[in-house]
């Protein structure tokens, strides 16, 4: 039983050990927990996870009601009346895209590919993974970074699906064919020369005419011919008057296209802009638009605009402006993008179907008026686990966890092997110069590594010049340089464990009849075993963590983890998700290494601690 007089300071000591426990968990913690967010959560500065985003990006009309799809993959059946919620199913998914036909809906996503949905039940007939597409670009193109998804896009000409991601990287347009379930690449058309696809289309056809596909890209209008040997066509700023950001049809030959606060229709005929279309003043940014029953619509964070289709052209001609009621959302109050409007489906009645952020959902007469408004079902909050798989997909991570490895060991068994003969020499034998020797072993971790890296680079340089031999950027020059570093503090390090031996232990082999060499196999190194093993796993460590020798001296094929984690700053777009996704990931072996060694870890530290 401990005397009174020191439990209090039993208690504090007790409780400054957990403060520091918990200084040390609280960034692991955080490291984990960034790891699963998203990366604009993390610019952001947010704290608690987000939901999807589930803004309204499809309408349709069908005969049960309106169907409305999200952004995140919610679909959502709302009858005609008063909006009220008939069916609703959730497919979660990213950045997607929907396609009516017949009753067939299909959904195209960053995460789950392209999936065909029963329009009347919502039910999922099939789901075609994205590894599915990848597979018909071969090595050209492997697969998705699923949160750099901007949208997906969704168009359909007699037997065949066209499909595509707007993201840099993404190939082109790929083609399915829903009878045989092949995906193909689209021939004549790539992102590397057209632009990154924003949006597709295609127009009506009118009897006798062929039909075509429209892209709408980062670089203008790609325009390919279906039915016919018609060479393509590419409209390019210049042609255009500006890039467009949005496209539909009007009809078989013109096209309504937005650029910023701006829209202009395009005959696709005469190659020529017909007219731009007014707006109120101080109107916002087009983030939506429709062309149907005659009428074409314009929305943005104000409202909608209206006005006749024949009226195009005409500077005189009316112009209606509908400001829609969405329903009010937690959270969003005072934020104009809840007001912005991302979807729009022009009814039969002369009114209008509007759609924005949040699910929300606004209807309006052909007068202006409320009718209705609806909510559709917020998604849950998400746990980015996506980071891990894009984190091992698309960059090769595994490839910087086996290059650690193989460092790592190579490392910690030279060090080991070379610092017991050294330390073993220094604690048990007398030479001229054992003081100096020991003391500039010492010496040498006063020099910073940075000043040795441009000579070992220079070295690397000149030894592969003089023997062809190269050594930067392999397995072995790496270790090397490890090896030469760690050794001397690992020498000093074992120096102590070995003096803590008995020499008697030595001596009584060798009365046994072993030889100075078979007594430190046999006896030495058994008995120093756990301070070796500390050693090991400090030189281990060390090297694991090491950036500057490994970002100079590797290349793409030996590149280690902390090399890997330093490319997600600039080559990834500084993807601060993934790196404390992997961050993570490269803490694990580490944790199990300590953890299974811990005994000889501790037993190692204490090891020297008494002289007998």
């Amino acid at each position: 039983m401990q005397p009174k007089s020191r439990k209090p300071l039993s208690r504090l000591i007790t409780g400054l050990t957990w403060f520091l426990v918990a200084v040390h968990l609280v960034p692991i913690v955080w490291m984990v927990y960034c790891g699963l967010k998203d990366n604009q959560e993390i610019l952001s500065g947010k704290v608690m996870p987000g939901r999807r985003q589930n803004e309204i990006v499809f309408l349709r009309e069908m005969p049960q009601g309106y169907l409305a799809g999200t952004a995140d993959g919610g679909i959502t059946l709302f009858d005609r009346q008063v909006l009220k919620k008939i069916r609703h199913a959730e497919l979660g998914t990213f950045a997607t895209g929907f396609l009516l036909e017949g009753g067939t809906l299909w959904a195209a996503s960053s995460n789950r590919g392209l999936q065909e949905i029963d329009a009347t039940d919502l039910s999922v007939r099939h789901t075609y993974g994205v590894e599915k597409i990848a597979a018909a670009y071969g090595s050209a193109w492997s697969t998705l970074w699923v949160n750099e998804v901007a949208g997906s896009s969704l168009a359909r000409h007699g037997d065949t699906l066209f499909l595509s991601y707007q993201i840099k990287g993404y190939p082109g347009v790929t083609a399915f064919i829903p009878a045989s379930g092949r995906f193909l690449p689209m021939p004549g058309f790539a992102t590397k020369e057209g632009g990154v696809v924003r949006s597709m289309t295609r127009p009506p056809q009118d009897s006798g005419k062929q039909g075509n596909l429209v892209l709408a890209t980062e670089q203008g209008i790609f325009l390919r011919a279906l039915d016919s040997d018609r060479p393509d066509k590419l409209y390019r700023a210049g042609k255009l008057p500006s890039v467009p950001e949005r496209l539909c049809a009007i009809d078989s030959h013109r096209l309504l296209l937005s650029a910023d606060s701006r829209a202009f229709v395009f005959d696709l005929g005469g190659d020529s802009v017909l007219a731009w279309l007014d707006r109120k003043p101080g109107s916002g940014i087009i983030t939506a638009f429709a062309a149907d029953r005659g009428r074409i619509w314009l929305g943005d964070s104000r409202g909608a605009t209206s006005l006749a289709d024949t009226a195009i052209g005409d500077s005189n001609a009316a112009v209606s402006v509908f400001e829609p009621r969405f329903p009010a959302v937690a959270g969003t109050s005072g934020d104009i993008t809840s007001f912005r409007i991302t979807s729009i489906l022009p009814l039969a009645t002369g009114g209008v179907l509007l759609g924005g952020p949040n699910g929300t959902l606004s209807m309006l007469d052909a007068y202006g008026k409320p009718v209705a408004q609806a909510l559709a079902p917020r998604p849950s909050i998400y746990i980015h686990w996506r980071n891990y798989v894009d984190l091992w997909r698309n960059i090769d991570f595994g490839l910087y966890l086996k290059n650690s490895f193989i460092v790592c060991f190579g490392v910690m068994v030279l060090a080991m092997v070379l610092a017991s003969m050294g330390g073993y020499a220094l604690a048990r034998y007398n030479f001229p110069g054992k003081n100096l020797f020991g003391y500039s072993v010492l010496a040498t971790q006063m020099v910073p590594g940075i000043m040795l890296l441009l000579p070992l680079y220079l070295m690397f340089i000149s030894f592969s010049r003089a023997t062809g031999l190269i050594v930067k950027g392999t397995y072995s020059g790496l270790i090397l340089t490890y090896a030469a570093y760690f050794v001397p503090f690992s020498i000093w390090i074992l120096r102590g464990f070995f003096a803590s031996l008995p020499k008697e232990l030595e001596e009584a082999a060798l009365v046994d009849g072993c030889g100075p060499i078979q007594a430190f196999f046999r006896i030495i190194i058994p008995s120093a075993l756990p301070g070796i093993i500390a050693t090991g796993v400090y030189v281990f460590l060390s090297a694991w963590d090491e950036l500057m020798f490994a970002w100079v001296l590797t290349d793409e094929k030996t590149y280690t983890i902390p090399v890997g984690i330093r490319l997600f700053v600039g080559n990834f777009q500084n993807r601060y998700d993934l790196m404390m996704a992997a961050a993570t990931v490269s803490t694990i072996p580490v944790m199990i290494l300590f953890f299974l060694m811990q005994k000889h870890i501790v037993s190692g530290l204490t090891a020297g601690a008494v002289k007998e």
